[in-house]
């Protein structure tokens, strides 16, 4: 107990450390991705100050505004609350080891603090002060925000800490489910009667709720009643059985990934979608402009795809060591990737055609220029930024699978095809990035000894 002065400070400690580890990673491609993704949020933020400053100005701005900060507050709750359950479920852990001489509440309140800074919640902040520095006449407009992006992660925090605990039937969540939906009748209701006083209430319950949680639970965030994993047998998988060798291999590293990539389309193109088609508004505006990403084939590729020979890391080590680069390795990719690409791009034409059957038709040219491009910026990455796979179950993790330079890529891509209007730039970009793809493939076929060295490497051989 000797230490116990000195534990005092160990609070702004961790959060320094994470606020570190989040804003100035000590990779250099991590690092200049979050401070890009940071930049775009104070442009965005000073965009959307100048727009408040403007409305009593402009009359088309004053009309567009209301409908504006709707969707806004709504983008707000829904990314601050999914951060810790897409693309996976994140659980809640003790930050301080069982010995430090620190309560199970005091362990709860720091975990609370350490899992709200994110690189998406702290982008979603910095654009709020951003606006908030450039329009300060609207300060309760953009607090509000603030008020939701905060709710938003104490929900999820609540929400977790009962998961992480096992603890499905217990009264908090049913208190818990009912905040939830008090937020879907919110957000779904914006011209309903109430609406002012609703959102107060749905930014401020999570917070009650957490408190009253932290009172009831806290004392059993310890060892002796947190649920220890025990390790699952392995059962063989009849599908599995049936496929061959590289599918086998590639399905059991990356089913994950892939299905909640999958997942994630269909909640987001479906129910933005359904919104959409409710208002009687085209698929272009809205929600699948916010959600562009997950309309087009880009997921796979930022998580699993732009790394493909790293995830076939055996298979692909066997083929260097006996043969070199051949043209197996090239067939392997189009047929495993292609397939995924395939079946991504055949969901968005069906939940295009099911949400907007008679105006949808316009976006489905977007799919195969997406597609061309993204595999070749895929191949260019497998090839040249690839690197060893270290957790490849572990979503939470996956991202630091794959070169943050060619996810970039991949989505500076996706959003410059969804967002340019014109048909022609579109189809050029598209068309120059698939013929790039002739670089990599001519390499491969000559066996190019400074690259078969390279691949070899970053796997991990």
């Amino acid at each position: 107990m000797a230490d116990h002065a000195a534990l005092g400070h160990f609070l702004p400690y961790l959060l320094r450390r994470r606020l570190l580890a989040v804003v100035w990673p000590t990779e250099g491609g991590e690092r200049t991705t979050s401070l890009l993704i940071l930049a775009i949020a104070v442009f965005y933020g000073a965009g959307l100050g100048l727009l408040l400053n403007t409305a009593s100005e402009s009359e088309n701005i004053a009309e567009l505004m209301p409908k504006l900060l709707i969707g806004l507050n709504a983008t707000l709750l829904v990314s601050s609350l999914l951060v810790d359950f897409v693309p996976s479920f994140r659980p809640v852990t003790r930050p301080l080891p069982e010995h430090f001489p620190v309560s199970a509440r005091l362990n709860v309140v720091t975990a609370f603090l350490l899992d709200f800074i994110s690189l998406r919640r702290l982008t979603m902040a910095v654009g709020l002060l951003t606006a908030l520095l450039v329009a300060p006449s609207h300060t309760s407009v953009l607090g509000f925000g603030v008020l939701l992006l905060l709710a938003g992660g104490t929900l999820s925090f609540n929400l977790r800490l009962l998961f992480s605990l096992q603890r499905w039937h217990h009264p908090l969540m049913v208190l818990h489910v009912a905040s939830l939906g008090l937020m879907a009748w919110w957000m779904s209701n914006p011209e309903g009667p109430y609406y002012v006083a609703l959102g107060l209430g749905t930014a401020l319950l999570p917070w009650l709720l957490w408190a009253v949680q932290l009172r009831w639970l806290g004392p059993f965030f310890s060892a002796r009643y947190l649920p220890v994993e025990a390790p699952v047998a392995s059962t063989s998988n009849q599908l599995l059985l049936r496929l061959s060798p590289e599918w086998k291999l590639y399905v059991r590293k990356t089913w994950l990934p892939l299905l909640i990539g999958l997942v994630f389309k269909l909640i987001m193109v479906g129910f933005g979608g359904y919104l959409l088609n409710k208002e009687g508004k085209p698929p272009q505006t809205g929600f699948f402009t916010v959600f562009f990403m997950a309309f087009l084939p880009a997921i796979g590729f930022t998580y699993v795809n732009n790394n493909f020979f790293g995830f076939m890391g055996p298979l692909v080590s066997n083929e260097l060591q006996r043969l070199g680069l051949t043209r197996r390795l090239l067939g392997l990719y189009a047929r495993l990737v292609g397939a995924v690409v395939l079946v991504d791009c055949l969901l968005s034409v069906a939940l295009l055609a099911g949400l907007f059957p008679s105006s949808g038709g316009k976006m489905l040219g977007l799919l195969p220029l997406a597609s061309a491009s993204f595999l070749s910026l895929g191949l260019w990455g497998s090839l040249y930024r690839a690197q060893p796979v270290s957790k490849s179950i572990d979503f939470a993790k996956m991202r630091t699978n794959t070169s943050q330079l060619m996810s970039l890529g991949t989505m500076s891509v996706g959003a410059f095809l969804y967002f340019v209007p014109l048909w022609w730039v579109r189809i050029l970009v598209a068309a120059l990035l698939a013929a790039s793809v002739a670089w990599p493939v001519r390499a491969v076929l000559r066996n190019d000894g400074d690259l078969r060295r390279r691949l070899w490497r970053s796997i991990g051989a």
